[in-house]
């Protein structure tokens, strides 16, 4: 997809995946500084650099993890509050995005998520299932995952003391006893990962521009 090129420079309808991710950010009356933490370090600057509130490019790990703590660690400000977003999910609407970060004003940690819809089986290594837990439990985590500043630097700085790995942020934090809610999302804020992704959100933003 897109000859190797990273999945957030790909055009979406004639628009870089990044700039329409940044844009949503930037234009966000609660959001006050954005940090990004990039692969490509100048071709992100020469993509988005210019936007308003983008104060830093910083150079990404080697796991998602270690980006997102490059990124912590570069913020200018002192903020109360920080949002992390997967810069491959575009669609994220302002509804979403300001509603929990006004959430997040009395919690400490909130997610985006969607209930899951179809069922789940969990399989064991032998390909065989082992349970199909209660659906009606199950949320499908998206981001923007939004925390109190200091919870998610303690949570950090104690995934690192003991060399553990989480599958996202909230993981980290629900490691160090701090309750983390879910905050309801849409389907739409896709992660573009797949041509299919990509089919799908261009046919959500044909319908969205025709409903204006």
């Amino acid at each position: 997809m897109g000859g190797g090129t990273a999945k957030q420079f790909l055009p979406l309808r004639g628009e870089p995946v990044l700039v329409r991710t940044v844009r949503r950010f930037s234009e966000c009356p609660l959001v006050d500084e954005i940090v990004i933490a990039a692969g490509d370090v100048e071709a992100t600057r020469a993509l988005v650099g210019h936007m308003p509130k983008v104060t830093r490019i910083v150079q990404g790990g080697a796991e998602r993890q270690d980006s997102v703590w490059a990124a912590l660690q570069a913020v200018h400000s002192r903020p109360r509050i920080v949002a992390v977003h997967d810069a491959a999910r575009p669609l994220l609407t302002a509804d979403v995005l300001e509603g929990v970060l006004q959430a997040a004003a009395d919690h400490p940690a909130q997610v985006v998520a969607v209930p899951v819809q179809d069922t789940i089986k969990q399989v064991g290594p032998d390909g065989v299932v082992v349970a199909t837990p209660d659906r009606s439990t199950l949320w499908a985590v998206q981001t923007p995952q939004v925390f109190w500043a200091d919870v998610l630097v303690r949570a950090f700085r104690q995934a690192i003391a003991d060399g553990f790995l989480g599958t996202d942020d909230a993981s980290l934090v629900e490691r160090i006893g701090v309750p983390v809610r879910v905050y309801r999302g849409h389907p739409g804020n896709l992660k573009l990962t797949t041509p299919t992704d990509f089919r799908l959100a261009e046919l959500l933003l044909e319908e969205e521009a025709r409903q204006c």
